[in-house]
């Protein structure tokens, strides 16, 4: 059996090439990802070895901050922590991130990996890493150093003058530059990043407000000592809210904090592969269908000489084995061909200048490799295993045509699907219950899993709908009649492009209706100008504007109300995770985006106060007057509930008073509104708020038409991005449709040789396959439309009920666009089928066995 099953799959192994395929995009995508993961951890994990080269221990702080104070190590503390035994030397930490510089030809701010500023003492080099070029390190508060990196992007040598914002001091300064330093090995920075080298006094009392304070700090050590030796004698004399890693340990924690930023690229490239292999199934499962198929007489034969059904079984499944293993090897060279396109584009675009090494290769990536690959094609294939056992030798073996299986039993089981799908999305949007999303969701698995089941029995009236249309003449006829001769298998082959239909039309009716939504709600409001914090800036305080400067902005002409924004991702509410909480003053917002208070009031907020909407406060149970605890950072508070509000798509959510500022890791607001009198001219006031932003690095203003410019450029990414992210399913149903008919066409040479026979041309039959091509993908298209756009609506009903959105609307020309798609990929697959039909030899296609 094993030699029949091998010298079968060289015979047919035309036949199975678009099925490696499939495979190979699936298994391709996934090793990229891991390949990636691997090269990238090796690269991070090689910077920091560097960088930590001659640290064995770091003490650093359990948490930022205590009740909104930054915990710090004072200069005596640190004094006694160096004179443990076995510590060669002590560099104490000050440090942080967010210091920018600005070019010195054009005034604009230098953007790069990361902005990093330390304090030092004038002579100190710390633990060897930074070493001085030029000039000297800072000696007093006016003097800084910086890397030649930074020297190169801002466009400034030893003895100028740099221009620097602070975030600490809320505004730029200027400083002279002392010195410029480089890092070990030659290298202008470490990583693409800016480095800028403040004195140490200056920079303790800018970063903490106090000297003789440091956040964190290294140690080497001398001879002969390990670093858990030495970490354990630190650790016994550490002061209590500190504590002592290796620099090992330091390393792969740096490493990974690092790598988990380019997590959502590997996640994409898992998700490709997901999609790939989902949808690859399907073409799998139909070439194995129609090749055990056409092999009936062959696998009868192998019947009545002995071979049991367990043997048929087998073979069948060692052909898919043999199959994903080619598939998987090849998949595994592409996917190291998208690891090394990965890594290089992402280096390249975000600025960073990691050394260089080979590729990464893990043994994890072949195993995860191989296993995807061959267990994908094995599952696709046992149910076309399992029916070719099933087939009795005499029958098989009898050129008798074999009636179709009845649909009954699989538009049961596709009503079961769909009935409790239906069921359940209704109570989702219509009763008020817990986890209304969870539910919504799974009633749109359930709806797309029962569509799926009912698409045989939705072939033969969809397909002859729109027979009627494309199916013209004899030739058409013919077509139309192939695609309804067997509606599983026309099934089964639209189902691939019937996915990706589904997922992008539903994706475009979500995102036209937000858009939409958007424009109907910005105008409703009094908020005509808006200021916002870089887009690479995270809400965090540390990046933004002083708050201070919108004092200028309401003595602008015609300007009638400015309110500041402070937003934090790093908070809980009632000990839930709650990124964006924002403090503001309440009493402005109310009148800029017409608040409207549904319980208790919406006065200015005082000491630790907050109001919350009303579906917030109805999911907590909330009800004004209750104590709630707020975490900001590593700051926890008792904040009291004063008024409830109602849910707008442009306000919702937790509003602290303005006293939660001071627990934010920074004091920058990072968000503005503006309210202007009529007849204001606003193009020339966002002009005059811009110039007052101008030492506001990577602040934008502008009107709100503007922004939601910018917000719609934002759908239309995402849309994009999803769109070429199914672009793998598309392309896999166009093989499905072409591997289908070029499969067909080995099974009806017959038939075509009669059809040519009895006087049907060359042409007719590029006409029939071609439409019969055009019925398949028209279908699966308009089958993914129906879901698609169904499910859309849905999550939008559920977003309207949420106050995230207002309106649904549906994207008409985006629909016309799928379908239009739909036939050229049908007129696009059929090319190679109809061309090898047309080519037959008439006599050698009658006597076809």
């Amino acid at each position: 059996m094993i030699k029949a099953s091998l010298r079968g799959l060289l015979q047919r192994k035309l036949r199975l090439t678009l099925a490696i395929v499939a495979i190979v995009l699936s298994v391709g995508f996934l090793a990229g990802s891991m390949v990636l993961s691997d090269t990238l951890n090796a690269r991070f994990s090689g910077l920091f070895a560097t960088i930590n080269e001659n640290v064995a221990v770091q003490v650093q702080p359990t948490k930022d901050t205590n009740n909104g104070e930054p915990v710090l190590l004072t200069k005596a503390q640190l004094d006694q922590l160096s004179k443990v035994d076995g510590v060669a030397y002590t560099a104490g930490d000050v440090s942080t991130e967010g210091v920018i510089p600005f070019r010195s030809d054009n005034g604009d701010e230098v953007t790069a990996q990361g902005a990093i500023a330390v304090g030092v003492h004038g002579e100190e080099n710390p633990l060897g890493l930074v070493n001085v070029r030029e000039g000297t390190f800072p000696t007093s508060a006016g003097e800084v150093a910086i890397s030649a990196n930074t020297a190169k992007l801002a466009k400034v040598s030893r003895g100028d003058q740099i221009k620097l914002f602070i975030p600490q001091l809320g505004e730029p300064r200027s400083f002279k530059v002392s010195g410029i330093v480089g890092f070990t090995g030659g290298r202008d920075s470490l990583a693409g990043e800016t480095l800028v080298l403040f004195e140490l006094g200056f920079a303790q009392e800018t970063f903490y407000g106090k000297r003789d304070v440091f956040q964190a700090a290294t140690f080497s050590a001398k001879d002969g000592v390990t670093q858990e030796e030495l970490k354990k004698r630190i650790q016994a004399q550490l002061p209590a809210g500190f504590e002592a890693k290796t620099g090992k340990e330091v390393t792969e924690e740096q490493s990974n904090l690092l790598g988990d930023q380019f997590a959502f690229f590997q996640i994409i490239l898992t998700a490709f592969a997901i999609v790939a292999a989902f949808v690859g199934i399907f073409l799998i499962y139909n070439t194995f269908n129609i090749i055990v198929a056409q092999r009936s007489r062959e696998l009868a034969l192998l019947r009545a000489m002995g071979a049991g059904w367990g043997q048929v079984v087998g073979a069948v499944l060692l052909e898919a084995f043999i199959v994903g293993a080619v598939g998987a090897s090849l998949g595994l060279a592409a996917g190291i061909g998208v690891g090394v396109g990965a890594e290089k584009f992402l280096t390249s675009s975000l600025g960073l200048t990691i050394d260089s090494g080979g590729i990464v290769v893990s043994v994890w990536a072949v195993v995860w490799s191989y296993l995807m690959g061959i267990l994908v094609t094995m599952i696709a294939a046992f149910v076309p295993a399992i029916k070719a056992s099933l087939v009795p030798p005499v029958a098989a073996m009898r050129e008798v045509a074999r009636p179709d299986k009845s649909l009954v039993g699989i538009s049961i089981t596709g009503a079961a699907f769909l009935v409790p799908g239906i069921a359940l999305a209704v109570l989702a949007l219509t009763a008020d219950v817990p986890q209304a999303t969870l539910i919504l969701a799974a009633g749109v698995g359930l709806v797309f899993l029962g569509v799926a089941f009912l698409s045989p029995l939705l072939a033969k009236p969809i397909v002859r709908v729109v027979g009627l249309l494309v199916a013209r003449g004899t030739a058409g006829k013919l077509g139309l009649r192939n695609s309804l001769r067997n509606p599983r298998r026309t099934a089964v082959t639209a189902i691939a492009l019937m996915i990706g239909v589904t997922l992008i039309s539903a994706a475009a009716t979500v995102t036209e209706s937000f858009k939409s939504s958007l424009e109907q709600d910005i105008g409703k409001y009094d908020v005509a100008i808006m200021i916002q914090a870089g887009n690479n800036a995270p809400p965090t305080g540390e990046s933004g504007f002083n708050p201070a400067a919108l004092d200028k902005v309401k003595a602008l002409p015609g300007v009638t109300g400015a309110a500041a924004w402070h937003i934090t991702l790093d908070a809980a509410l009632g000990g839930q995770p709650q990124p964006g909480i924002a403090a503001t003053d309440v009493v402005l917002a109310q009148q800029m985006w017409k608040m409207k208070a549904l319980s208790g009031d919406l006065r200015q907020l005082s000491g630790h106060e907050f109001v919350v909407d009303n579906n917030m406060a109805k999911d907590r149970g909330w009800k004004v007057g209750d104590q709630v605890k707020v975490r900001i950072g590593a700051s926890e508070r008792d904040y009291r509930l004063v008024g409830i509000y109602e849910a707008t798509p442009a306000v919702q959510g937790p509003i602290l008073s303005m006293a939660a500022v001071d627990d934010y890791a920074g004091k920058l607001a990072y968000q503005g509104f503006v309210t202007v009198s009529d007849g204001t001219d606003i193009a020339k006031t966002v002009d005059s708020i811009d110039k007052i932003m101008a030492d506001y690095p990577g602040v934008t203003v502008g009107d709100m038409s503007t922004f939601l410019k910018q917000f719609n450029q934002i759908f239309d990414f995402l849309l994009n991005a999803i769109t070429v992210l199914l672009g793998v399913a598309l392309l896999i149903a166009l093989l499905g449709i072409l591997n289908t008919l070029l499969l067909s066409i080995v099974e009806r040479t017959r038939e075509l040789g009669l059809v040519r026979a009895v006087g049907l041309s060359r042409g007719g039959v590029v006409r029939m396959v071609g439409v019969e091509s055009v019925l398949i993908s028209v279908f699966g298209c308009l089958l993914g439309l129906a879901v698609g756009v169904g499910i859309g609506v849905a999550f939008c009903q559920a977003l309207i009920e949420n106050k995230f959105m207002t309106a649904i609307v549906l994207p008409w020309s985006n629909l016309a666009v799928y379908v239009i798609g739909a036939l050229v990929f049908g007129v696009l697959a059929a090319l190679i089928p109809a061309w090898r039909a047309a080519k037959l030899n008439v006599l050698d296609a009658i006597a076809y066995e």
